[in-house]
């Protein structure tokens, strides 16, 4: 039973722990409202299975498994002591061995992963984690002192009562052999003070959760319970019209939830180990960047309250403040360096949103600022000008099929699919042969479909993800008023940035179509036996996952279902493929960007594809085949190795 110090001790600690939550909370609250209160069922499983499923973290193994141990043989004896203390339950001889036997186990296993942690953190010393000096030693030597004064405890008991061990403590046993010549010198109540000195260094441990790093024990929950449950990849639209000021430039105008994450982050590094900027020697660190945040947070929060408090309005900034957000905290070759690729929140074990916070301060920097890279600044004029980033003029969107007998919606808008070209399809050369490939698959496979020709616009992924926001809408309505107008249901679009943002981006203006990439298309006329592909191509391929269809939109297997049913074609993977793919570089608006800094994204994916040995480079993205053709001729290997959209692999295939 507790003693009135117990009792002391336990409020304290609970006051400790409710006041840091507390005060977090309240932190994080000095940002702008969002709901994320929706879908609780929803919320509680997806945080079930990250929390106590470790789903993500366990997806590399040692880190895992490691932090699997500790986690559950800390959480496990502290539940089972409590409802035992609180008497909620009297087990009888056999549950109570068997129970002794899995907390035995558990306990093991626990220091199992304090020696993990020791060896990782202190040996082999990954380059990804952060060192903050005393507090990181401090804390493992706390969680190691608890488990082992556990057991402890357990090996005096069993060296008084049971001096044999017994088989329901295994581990408990073998600290009894090493604690026997003390067990006559230590009686029941001994034995109960070092069991006082455990529980007060595991009390004292709770209480201080929010005021160490361990606060990921609490963040990691709400975290992932608040994670974002819109399709991946949407940005929330800017209200233009009522609006008086565009994405972030001062901390306090981020989310409560965005600041929430620079909490939750546990600066494991795993963003920045599948981060293809800062793999390529980028100033970009995903976990950096929202440090970053987390700093301009924690130094102005007080300031931000007492403006708000005064009624002051800080929606233009602080007064007298000395380091702005953007150039103070996170500079701007930070912001730009990023592709959107996705491949920071796909391996996030607490589901941080990095990618929201980049084009938050990108909307910030072009349309408060106009500050942005000088190639930005041809793109946006190229777009308001023709409506795509090559500055062609609008009425040649056409000119590629004009000796291919395609009817445009205006002539005749009785058609199955809409096949939305995109840019690239319309104005770059190398790109046109693979619309014009698309065009003779259909054709050949009996598809009715039509294509807007001069009436379709850049669908404005590039201006959106560079930040500019009133530019993308300009062109996400019009484009919506257009297909609306035809009644367009089914669009087949083909390119992946086009594809994610008439699929889920549209939707805010009303354009609810059903979507379909190209690949997803062929992939189901295969099925259907509308195609058969018999012509062989006895070469070895590898396939490159674009990340707007792959991770943002899981679009894997297709690809390589097409791929596999070629003839000939022996298919290789990549060491980073599916989910842990590689940028090729051109996402986030980079396609029409300099690369200056380090060394470019392309030639490094170029070099992952050149690895397989293949002598085909397979790609279903337009941005993908740029780039990858720049990197091939790089590494000087473009005669012998080529680049082929599998739209053209399909066309060659079902050749006569």
């Amino acid at each position: 039973m507790f003693n009135a110090l117990d009792v002391l001790v336990l409020l304290v600690c609970a006051v400790l722990l409710v006041v840091g939550i507390a005060r977090k909370w309240s932190l994080w609250h000095v940002g702008e409202p969002e709901d994320r209160s929706g879908d609780r069922g929803r919320r509680f499983v997806r945080m079930w299975a990250a929390v106590f499923g470790h789903e993500r973290l366990l997806e590399e193994g040692n880190p895992g498994f490691m932090h699997l141990f500790i986690f559950f043989g800390f959480l496990v004896p502290f539940v089972f002591v409590v409802f035992a203390q609180a008497h909620f339950f009297d087990l009888g001889p056999v549950a109570a061995g068997l129970v002794s036997l899995g907390l035995d186990i558990i306990g093991g296993l626990a220091l199992v992963g304090i020696g993990m942690a020791f060896y990782r953190r202190y040996v082999a010393r990954p380059d990804r984690l952060d060192r903050r000096g005393a507090e990181d030693i401090v804390l493992l030597l706390w969680l190691a002192l608890i488990f082992i004064t556990g057991f402890v405890v357990e090996g005096l008991r069993l060296a008084v009562v049971f001096p044999g061990g017994s088989l329901f403590s295994p581990v408990g046993s073998l600290f009894a052999t090493v604690l026997a010549p003390l067990g006559a010198k230590f009686d029941a109540a001994a034995i109960r003070w070092v069991w006082r000195f455990h529980f007060y260094a595991v009390i004292l441990l709770v209480g201080f959760l929010p005021w160490t790093k361990l606060l990921h024990a609490v963040t990691g929950v709400l975290n992932t319970y608040y994670q974002s449950f819109r399709p991946k990849g949407v940005m929330t639209a800017l209200d233009i019209e009522n609006s008086e000021t565009f994405g972030v430039s001062h901390v306090h105008q981020f989310t409560w939830k965005q600041l929430m994450d620079s909490d939750a982050c546990i600066r494991c590094g795993r963003c920045q180990d599948n981060c293809p900027a800062f793999l390529t020697e980028k100033p970009l660190s995903p976990k950096k960047l929202v440090q970053d945040i987390r700093g301009a947070l924690y130094d102005k929060a007080a300031t931000i309250r007492q403006c708000k408090a005064a009624g002051e309005d800080i929606s233009w900034g602080l007064p007298d403040e000395e380091r702005s957000l953007i150039g103070g905290y996170v500079t701007e070759d930070e912001i730009w360096s990023c592709t959107t690729c996705r491949a920071c929140m796909e391996v996030c074990p607490m589901h941080v949103e990095q990618i929201d916070k980049v084009v938050d301060l990108r909307r910030s920097l072009v349309l408060m600022e106009s500050r942005f890279p000088a190639e930005c600044q041809t793109v946006f004029k190229n777009m308001e000008n023709n409506s795509n980033p090559w500055g062609i003029g609008w009425a040649d969107r056409a000119k590629w099929c004009d000796d291919l007998g395609v009817r445009t919606l205006s002539e005749d808008a009785d058609v199955d699919i809409l096949l939305w070209i995109g840019c690239a399809g319309s104005f770059d050369d190398r790109y046109k042969r693979v619309a014009r490939s698309m065009v003779k698959i259909l054709q050949h496979a009996g598809i009715k479909f039509g294509i807007l020709g001069t009436e379709e616009k850049c669908c404005g992924d590039s201006a959106r993800k560079m930040g500019n926001e009133y530019l993308f809408q300009t062109m996400a309505m019009e484009n919506v008023e257009i297909m609306n107008g035809y009644g367009v249901k089914r669009v087949v679009v083909m390119c992946p940035h086009g594809y994610n943002t008439i699929k889920k981006d549209y939707k805010d203006f009303g354009g609810d179509f059903e979507v379909l990439h190209h690949t997803e298309l062929l992939a189901e006329l295969l099925r259907e036996g509308r195609l058969n592909l018999t012509r062989p191509l006895s070469e070895r391929v590898t396939y490159h996952d674009s990340c707007y269809l792959g991770r943002y939109n899981e679009v894997y297997a297709p690809p390589r279902e097409i791929l596999r049913q070629i003839p000939g074609l022996k298919l290789t993977e990549m060491e980073r493929h599916h989910k842990r793919g590689f940028c090729c570089g051109a996402g986030g608006g980079r396609m029409w960007m300099e690369e200056t800094i380090g060394k470019r994204i392309n030639d490094e994916r170029a070099a992952q594809a050149l690895a397989t040995d293949a002598r085909i480079a397979a790609t279903a993205c337009p941005f993908c085949m740029v780039m990858f053709e720049d990197g091939m001729k790089t590494h000087g290997r473009d005669e012998d190795v080529k680049v082929y959209d599998i739209i053209e692999l399909v066309e060659r295939s079902i050749e006569a």
